[in-house]
């Protein structure tokens, strides 16, 4: 009886920084990823060539088990990033692709999350229709949640000094 090899969970990380972060690639391993590759030093015109490479050499099959994260330090940067990475995907050589540029996306949403959760729980209202006020808004995590807090209808001001 023959044995079918299961194919291995691969991470490609992307990032334009010297190095890749020691806490994502920390991440992807306790995430499960048996091989994870950092890509360093990446250009915004290298990134539809990567992700091509990492999808069209797995085959169909492969593509569940092979993912590509964005990093850096840069949020405009990595937005544009994972858009070139979403556009050189043919169906259906898809994978999993996200970005989180120094944490700021995971930061940021779950600040949005927990402000929904206390508006709901507390006030019995949506985040849809307020004011908010982000404080220190001009960095990276601040940024992000100016754009999360709008996308779900809120009027959003950013402040910083």
């Amino acid at each position: 009886m023959s044995e079918t090899i299961e194919r291995p969970y691969i991470l490609h990380m992307f990032t334009a920084t010297p190095q890749m972060s020691p806490f994502d690639v920390n991440m992807a391993a306790d995430a499960g990823y048996q091989v994870i590759v950092p890509y360093c030093g990446v250009e915004a015109g290298m990134v539809a060539n990567l992700t091509q490479d990492a999808i069209f050499s797995r085959g169909p099959k492969g593509v569940s088990r092979t993912g590509i994260f964005i990093g850096g330090r840069d949020v405009m940067q990595a937005a544009d990033m994972l858009d070139t990475a979403r556009r050189a995907m043919v169906p259906p050589f898809e994978v999993s692709v996200f970005a989180d540029p120094s944490g700021s996306y995971t930061t940021a949403a779950a600040l949005v999350a927990l402000v929904e959760r206390h508006l709901g729980k507390q006030h019995g209202v949506e985040l849809g229709g307020k004011r908010v006020l982000i404080l220190g808004g001009t960095g990276a995590v601040g940024r992000i949640a100016a754009a999360i807090a709008a996308s779900r209808g809120a009027d959003v001001t950013i402040a910083s000094h």
